[in-house]
């Protein structure tokens, strides 16, 4: 947190927020449809 509040500019800090959040959805999603591949292939 140190970093983000003297290192970053708030853009660049929310730029950053916004990817994380993005990768960590398509991680979700990427894990939902192995389980839905999954459960079809039973």
């Amino acid at each position: 947190m140190w970093e983000m509040k003297n290192v970053y500019t708030l853009d660049e800090a929310l730029k950053l927020d916004a990817l994380h959040q993005m990768n960590a959805d398509i991680e979700a999603a990427k894990i939902e449809e192995a389980k839905a591949d999954a459960d079809r292939r039973r």
